[in-house]
């Protein structure tokens, strides 16, 4: 019976993610194309990696090689769309309700869970700090939630030890955050601290040193394929001088200011995500403010999990929306109060009915409330792909050329195209590097691709050695239109 209920909240849950991921992500096939950058950035390095190309040596960007890995799958199943992207976006979402669920239950909210699952969905993915899609703060909600789940079973059990294999677990899971975006790691840190308050002080220093081991053993093991993959590949340097040393000493850097500044941008970003995101953000609050109704080990995880989250999130001091989403992965502790509510005032026999209610309308809001239907996005959804400004610009370009995305983030013109870059600096991310900057302008200067897409600002040779061939309008308020420019012959 027990795995039966497991299996049919399993299914229910993928059936409410792909539902309101198609109308909440851009990655669907109900947009043209998901238009942002950093979707583009991963799907592209994604691509290049199923054609034997290496990250952070072939091609540059800063985020974890797991990030980049997970979108080659989706490149290995569909290369010419976002749609497999979805599919891994839906099966993501699908694992972090099913955590929620399972949090929820233990929290009290036992016939009421059910009918939450589709509003936690929609608060969550038709929030602000959701974007476009396919962010790596969402791929990782369910990597956070679930060592949380094992973690509040634990207190509740009123044993003194997780078993091995759950420890081992939530190792590969952090293992996995770090290789994704090792920012996200605070909330690992609070649960390690919370795992660590346990009873019995005569016996805690051996608890601690099995409870770490199977930990480390977990992180290990997943760090040991990227330790093959970039060592076979003579990468190692490469790798972790770009997702470590310029992710710390150069992308964040770039805020300056000293500790005050830091401390003042980290209170405007942590302010900046709560006010923009008042459809999930409150959950947070709420399990913060229910967790003191809870025993002291379960007060003290919520508080460590949620402060040191938060402090992982916001330190660099910059407000990027999307940052602070990871925090979502304590809200289903913050809708347990509302369900367990909403459970005095339903009789029982109707669980079912009410989960069908608000599955049905949470997925009908969808259209209303998804940020992605809006203007500001592009309200781009059911457009015509050869309308879309990265696809008027593919209309021109050869099968097999090469491409540069000169002076911004990859826009999706090589996804709209289905080309993979053949320069490493492909794009130009926001992390101040002089030699991407110098690479690009040489790219230019010697014509090494055979076409090149501006924004402007481009340098004079740009004219001197392509020609114009196109432009296109841009649906992003940050530029007017792009051009297409082409290798004029000698």
């Amino acid at each position: 019976m027990r795995a039966l209920r497991r299996l049919s909240v399993a299914a229910y849950a993928l059936v409410i993610a792909a539902a309101v991921l198609f109308f909440c992500s851009k990655s669907s096939p109900g947009y043209p194309i998901n238009d942002w950058t950093d979707a583009n950035i991963y799907f592209t390095i994604g691509k290049a990696m199923t054609q034997g190309q290496v990250v952070y040596r072939d091609l540059y960007d800063h985020k974890g090689p797991l990030l980049y890995a997970l979108h080659a799958l989706c490149a290995w199943a569909r290369f010419s769309d976002f749609t497999a992207v979805w599919v891994m976006e839906a099966v993501f979402q699908a694992a972090y309700l099913v955590a929620a669920y399972r949090l929820m239950r233990l929290w009290g909210a036992r016939r009421a869970a059910w009918a939450a699952l589709p509003v936690l969905a929609v608060l969550v993915c038709s929030s602000y700090s959701f974007q476009q899609g396919d962010s790596a703060e969402e791929l990782c909600l369910p990597l956070l939630v679930w060592p949380v789940v094992w973690l509040m079973e634990l207190i509740e059990s009123g044993e003194e030890r997780m078993p091995a294999r759950r420890l081992a677990l939530s190792g590969v899971l952090g293992g996995c955050v770090l290789w994704i975006k090792f920012t996200l790691l605070g909330m690992v840190a609070g649960w390690l601290i919370a795992l660590a308050l346990r009873p019995a002080p005569g016996r805690r220093l051996r608890a601690l040193g099995r409870a770490a081991g199977w930990f480390a053993l977990g992180g290990a093991l997943a760090t040991l394929p990227w330790i093959l993959y970039f060592g076979l590949n003579g990468a190692l340097g490469d790798w972790l001088k770009t997702y470590l040393y310029d992710n710390l000493f150069l992308y964040g850097a770039a805020q300056g200011g000293g500790l005050a500044g830091r401390l003042k941008e980290m209170a405007v970003s942590a302010a900046s995500w709560l006010g923009e995101n008042l459809r999930y953000a409150p959950l947070l609050l709420m399990a913060l403010g229910w967790s003191l109704r809870r025993g002291a080990r379960e007060r003290a995880a919520v508080w460590l999990m949620a402060g040191l989250g938060a402090l992982g999130v916001f330190a660099g001091g910059k407000s990027y929306p999307y940052y602070g989403l990871a925090l979502a992965a304590l809200c289903p502790l913050g809708l347990a109060p509302v369900m367990i509510w909403l459970e005095k005032h339903v009789p029982r026999g109707w669980e079912a009915a009410l989960a069908a209610v608000c599955a049905a309308a949470s997925v009908a809001l969808c259209p209303l409330v998804s940020h992605n239907m809006t203007a500001d996005y592009g309200a781009s959804f059911g457009q015509p792909r050869e309308e879309t400004m990265q696809y008027r610009i593919a209309a021109h370009l050869e099968p097999g050329a090469s491409l540069l995305n000169y002076g911004f983030m990859d826009a999706g013109f090589y996804t709209a195209a289905q080309l993979v870059p053949q320069v490493k600096y492909f794009h130009q991310t926001n992390v101040p590097l002089d030699v991407m900057l110098s690479e690009q302008k040489r790219y230019i200067d010697e014509a090494v691709c055979d076409y090149v897409v501006s924004r402007g600002n481009h340098p004079a040779s740009l004219t001197e050695r392509y020609e114009l061939v196109a432009t296109a309008p841009s649906p992003n308020f940050w530029y007017d239109e792009v051009s297409l420019y082409r290798r004029m012959e000698p």
